[in-house]
């Protein structure tokens, strides 16, 4: 059976929330969603259009937007949540 598996694990998105404890500021969403995404597909540009709003620039393919909150909020559900809304953006900026 051939299952799709992110490029980085989902751990490491969480992860990057817990950095708050270590006195450190934690990156914003926009910043954790945008390294999963470049992670995935490194020849993407990703910008950030206004918080919560990602531009996501892919080569020979039209730009698309990400709305940043829809899958914060699946994330903050827990792992198995966050995985699936992550797992489905990427999987919406492949390739056609």
């Amino acid at each position: 059976m051939n299952h799709w598996r992110p490029a980085f694990p989902l751990a490491a998105l969480i992860a990057g929330l817990a950095l708050a404890g270590c006195g450190q500021q934690p990156p914003s969403w926009d910043s954790l969603l945008a390294g999963k995404i470049t992670g995935q597909y490194s020849d993407y540009r990703v910008s950030v259009l206004e918080p919560g709003q990602l531009r996501v620039e892919r080569p020979g393919m039209p730009a698309q937007t990400v709305a940043v909150e829809p899958i914060a909020q699946h994330c903050l559900r827990g792992p198995r949540d966050c995985g699936y809304a992550v797992e489905q953006m990427l999987l919406a900026l492949r390739d056609p």
